[in-house]
């Protein structure tokens, strides 16, 4: 059976959950990405669109990436650039407000 790969981050970025899926696709352990921030796997170049997008989504409560499938360009832990599809969700408390970001990679 096939793992996913499951990445959700907090507010602030912080990675809270990293599957095994996760570690076999970009080369961190759980251990080593837990508690980081996604620059972890955000290549140099796409971090401050990225960055600026993260906090649009937390502020507004809406992404324009969330529920649609696509590529995601991630650093792996060899220090290559990945590209991987995966689709963001937002999880929202029911105020609407988001309190993470969660990607599933294929």
């Amino acid at each position: 059976m096939k793992t996913d790969a499951i990445v959700m981050a907090d507010q602030q970025g912080v990675i809270r959950y990293w599957s095994d899926g996760a570690a076999a696709m970009f080369g961190y352990a759980a251990d080593d990405a837990l508690g980081k921030r996604l620059d972890l796997i955000v290549p140099d170049e796409h971090r401050e669109a990225h960055w600026i997008g993260f906090q649009r989504a937390f502020t507004s409560g809406t992404a324009a990436a969330e529920g649609v499938g696509g590529p995601f360009p991630a650093k792996h832990a060899d220090g290559n650039i990945v590209v991987r599809n995966g689709r963001l969700s937002l999880l929202r408390q029911p105020d609407g407000g988001v309190v993470a970001a969660l990607v599933v990679f294929e």
